[in-house]
């Protein structure tokens, strides 16, 4: 029998983790290991999710990343004593996954995506399951990533920096376009690491609401049930494209990657002012 085992992070101790990658970033691993199993008839070794997140801890971060209550193996993965056992005795019949590199090149596709989200709700605790049900019809979803990202210009946006937040003020234009578009006050759903008074401008507009479920997990899934996505520039937002393979807005130099096949009726663009032709399609599908 062959084992495929994803490691999360280089102070893996197989009970627990020291530090290591965000949720967006560790996916790529995970993902990588649940198609290997799925396509090489191995089976999976449920990694090791729980971590001692120091950097968090010393920077009193709100959100400490301990990531103990995202997921349940559901899927007779190997854990427990059977799972040291094997990590520790039969290294020669396990294959590790590490690492992000190539993000989505290594599982594109719309197949594999599929499988991923059924995976993924398939392995979800039950206090994330909510997020299943969020429903937000012709809304628009807006990931605002701010927390832990620098306040880049312009120049650093346009010039495809990462870990650069978009200004407020852009996600609030596009929602004024989108709208005169359509001719309707489209609902506009918020999830974002900001705070209240950093959200303060766009939340006061009508119809805008915050919303999460929790998690990080909680809200990709949730997020990707929409038909409209207006992203940030981070692998979390990334993930949802993924996932969701809906319509995408993005700010110049934010989209990263490519992440639909050309048969796929959804478009992603890169827009300070969204193109005509693209209005009058998102006119039709949302009207």
């Amino acid at each position: 029998m062959k084992y495929v085992y994803p490691k999360l992070s280089d102070k893996d101790f197989y009970i627990i983790r020291i530090g290591g990658l965000g949720l967006g970033n560790m996916l790529f691993t995970y993902a990588k290991a649940v198609l290997y199993a799925r396509d090489h008839g191995a089976r999976l070794i449920w990694p090791t999710w729980v971590s001692i997140p120091v950097g968090q801890i010393l920077r009193r971060e709100s959100n400490k990343r301990f990531y103990h209550d995202l997921f349940q193996n559901r899927i007779g993965a190997v854990s427990g004593f059977q799972k040291l056992r094997l990590l520790w005795t039969r290294k020669k019949d396990i294959v590790v996954m590490e690492g992000m590199e190539g993000e989505f090149e290594p599982i594109a596709g719309k197949e594999n995506s599929e499988y991923l989200y059924r995976h993924f709700q398939t392995i979800l605790q039950e206090r994330n399951r909510k997020a299943m049900e969020f429903e937000p019809g012709n809304g628009i979803c807006m990931h605002i990533r701010l927390g832990d990202f620098t306040r880049g210009t312009e120049a650093d946006l346009k010039a495809g920096n990462p870990n650069t937040s978009i200004p407020i003020e852009w996600y609030i234009d596009v929602i004024q376009q989108i709208r005169d578009a359509v001719s309707e006050t489209l609902p506009v759903y918020i999830f974002s690491d900001g705070s209240r008074e950093e959200l303060q401008d766009i939340l006061a507009l009508p119809g805008v609401q915050q919303v999460t479920f929790g998690t990080a997990i909680g809200d990709i899934l949730a997020m990707s049930k929409a038909r409209l996505f207006v992203a940030s520039g981070s692998t979390f937002s990334r993930w949802v494209r993924y996932l969701g393979r809906m319509n995408t807005i993005t700010y110049p130099g934010q989209l990263k990657q490519y992440l639909l096949e050309e048969d796929e009726p959804a478009f992603e663009i890169e827009a300070e002012q969204i193109p005509e032709e693209y209005l009058d399609r998102l006119k039709k599908q949302l009207q």
